[in-house]
């Protein structure tokens, strides 16, 4: 499922799809995440996961800028693990949250499922920090996270 706005023509103006990893782009996998049971429900559930109210991920492209990090704040209550902003890094990433990074082109790798988060931090592929103790408990949702990295349609040929 690709969710886009492309090309849609309203009132004499064509919207074109975001830059992978834009603020547009981290609105849009927010939405995609609350679709998405693997991470809704199954971090929800997650006592290692859940053991702190909200939780952020900070995303970039490593051959753009780490200066354009994307957000995704994430609320844990009544079992749910729901996403309740995506856009442009607004807060500072505290011991609880996560940052991963990559090359443009490892990111669409995994969203193709060519490897898994594993193969990608043993290779250098992805850097990752955060409390690995809690991202190895939910390797699972982690893995269907970086399934669903390329399902927003977006422009990959840009810096956001």
């Amino acid at each position: 499922m690709k969710i886009a706005l492309v090309g849609i023509l309203m009132a004499g103006f064509v919207f074109a799809k975001p830059v992978f990893m834009d603020a547009e782009w981290a609105k849009q996998f927010c939405e995609l995440w609350n679709q998405t049971p693997d991470l809704v429900d199954r971090l929800g559930k997650s006592e290692s996961w859940a053991s702190k109210p909200v939780r952020k991920l900070f995303l970039y492209r490593k051959d753009c800028s780490p200066e354009k990090q994307v957000q995704l704040t994430i609320k844990n209550e009544n079992g749910k693990a729901t996403c309740v902003y995506g856009g442009w890094k607004k807060d500072e990433k505290t011991g609880d949250d996560f940052l991963m990074y990559a090359e443009t082109k490892r990111w669409l790798e995994m969203g193709r499922r060519e490897y898994g988060p594993m193969k990608a931090m043993l290779f250098g592929r992805l850097k990752f920090e955060g409390p690995r103790f809690v991202a190895m408990k939910n390797m699972g949702p982690f893995n269907a996270f970086l399934d669903k990295i390329d399902e927003v349609d977006s422009d990959t040929s840009r810096c956001p």
